[in-house]
Order: C-alpha cells, then sequence, then structure tokens
C-alpha cells in the first residue's frame, strides 16, 4: 500500500486519519496501490462484485482538489480544506488531488490522489441482487468510504509537506490548463467541482501579479494578453473555489482594493475557460464547496 503520510501532519488531521482505521477483508481490492507517478487509487466497488443484470448507479459529482506547491499555508487553513473536502464528499462522488508547482526540476503537475465513493443502489435494485452480494457490497461501500476520506487527507498532507517558497516562478494558469485538457476533460461525471489551495498569485512569462500591479490592474486587458498567449482550456461548466486567495506569511497585509482585482481577474478566466468562480476565500472559504 502507498504511504503517503509527511512526518508532521497538522493536529486536527493527524485526528482524523486517526479515526480512519484500516479494515482487513476480502473485499480490500480497491485500497490503494503503487501506480505511476505515485498515484494513489481507490476504485469502485461495483468492479468487485457481480450484480447481475442490475446496471450500478452513475456517478453524480467530481471534486478536483489542485494543491499550490510554490506557498506554504498556515495550519489553520491546512485543516479548514480537509475540512471542507470531507464535508463535500458524498456517495455519487469521486475525488482527485493534485498538486501543482512551477514545472521546476522535482515539482510538477502530479495527481496523487484518486478516489470514488460510489453512488448507492436503489431499494428496487437491492431487491434484484442476492443477498450474499448485498452484504459484501455494503461492507465495501463502508469501508470504501472511510479510504476515500483517510487518503483524502494523506494526500493533502503529501502536497503540503512538498509546498516551498524557494521556487523562481508560480505556474498557476499553464497547470490549470493541464488539469483541464488532461483529467476533467476526460470525466463524463454531470457536475464538476474544483477546490483551488493557493494564494492565486501568478508569476510566470505569461503573467506576473507581483510588483505592486494588482491595485492598477486592468482585468479585460490581462485576459485580452493572456488569450493571445495560450488557449482557454474548456473546464467543463465546474464551480471554482479558492483557499487562500492573496495569502501573505507573516501577518504581511494586502489591500482590500487588491484583494478585489486578484478575485476579479480569476473570475474573468474561469469565465473565458467555461467555468464559475462561486467563492474566492481571502484566505478562508466561508461557505463549503457546492453550497
Amino acid at each position: 500500500m502507498l504511504n503517503i503520510l509527511c512526518p508532521k501532519p497538522t493536529r486536527v488531521l493527524r485526528h482524523f486519519l486517526a479515526m480512519a482505521v484500516l479494515s482487513a477483508g476480502p473485499l480490500l481490492g480497491f485500497l490503494p496501490q503503487p501506480a505511476k507517478a505515485a498515484t494513489a487509487k481507490i476504485g469502485s466497488c461495483y468492479e468487485l462484485v457481480q450484480l447481475g443484470d442490475v446496471n450500478p448507479p452513475a456517478l453524480e459529482r467530481d471534486l478536483y482538489v489542485l494543491v499550490d506547491q510554490t506557498m506554504e499555508l498556515p495550519e489553520k487553513l491546512q485543516e479548514e480544506a480537509y475540512q471542507k473536502i470531507i464535508n463535500f464528499l458524498s456517495p455519487g462522488d469521486t475525488i482527485q488531488v493534485i498538486g501543482f508547482s512551477a514545472n521546476a526540476a522535482g515539482f510538477y503537475t502530479e495527481v496523487i490522489f484518486k478516489g470514488v465513493i460510489d453512488k448507492r443502489l436503489v431499494e428496487e435494485a437491492r431487491y434484484s441482487v442476492p443477498k450474499k452480494v448485498l452484504r459484501q457490497l455494503d461492507q465495501c461501500y463502508q469501508m470504501q468510504d472511510t479510504q476515500v476520506r483517510q487518503y483524502s487527507g494523506r494526500a493533502l498532507i503529501h502536497g503540503f509537506s512538498k509546498a516551498t517558497t524557494e521556487l523562481p516562478k508560480t505556474e498557476i494558469i499553464s497547470n490549470l490548463s493541464v488539469v483541464a485538457k488532461d483529467v476533467i476533460a476526460k470525466s463524463e461525471t454531470p457536475e464538476k467541482h474544483v477546490l483551488i489551495v493557493s494564494d492565486m498569485m501568478e508569476n510566470s512569462d505569461l503573467l506576473s501579479l507581483y510588483g505592486g500591479r494588482l491595485e492598477s490592474l486592468s482585468v479585460d486587458q490581462e485576459i485580452k494578453k493572456l488569450g493571445d498567449k495560450l488557449p482557454f482550456e474548456d473546464m467543463d461548466d465546474a464551480k471554482v473555489y479558492v483557499i487562500g486567495g492573496g495569502y501573505l506569511s507573516n501577518g504581511k497585509y494586502r489591500s482590500s482594493l487588491a484583494l478585489k482585482a486578484l478575485e476579479n481577474f480569476w473570475a474573468s478566466y474561469f469565465e473565458q475557460s467555461n467555468a464559475m468562480l462561486k467563492q474566492f476565500g481571502t484566505p478562508s472559504l466561508l461557505s463549503g464547496i457546492g453550497d
């Protein structure tokens, strides 16, 4: 089993991970196994049991969690990210935790964890499934739900543990394009949500939001220049949430005018990408994902 725990998880994360106790049993075929790019995976229970003529219910929602590894978040915001994820997840959901950085040596976009919480069979369908199979299925449901929540926490810890402020660039836009094209576009799940844990301060060859530019930022002009440099990849009507927007460490101050300009820029960017910025946490996210 792939171990993606870092040595020092935060207190709340450590508590929740301790509560998600691993169980041994015949249905552990869905447990995370080492894979390419060190991705841990928890698959569908319906791949392990035989339902006969009963069709398994379709998945309903995707959650993509993007962790910016060019900034170091305080413990409180790390724990907030985990709580928002746990409160969101329910049967019928998939989750992917993705770390992104500056495309420097050893710091690339990586899918850390992929998990599924199966939509449950409705009562009418359960009548058509043998009782023995139902017992196996219900056991698998329970373990699957526990494992997805546990490994979502482990994936976050892994992402946060690799964070560094020593990298010269922050490639948010290019990484969003990669995720939209190579991950979101491949999903047929109808409802998509994106949680970005980042200060959203792009600093790349495409655009730099540093140097006191935010207060006088012309959003329309910057979006037009950006569109001339690369296409806006389709995010399939995703709803986007941000934790950490405009965050500054060591108690430093960013003006409300600058924060509003930053939010307006990303709202326009996501609109061009066929997505909607639902809430921009500066730095905390006041509502839940999907609310």
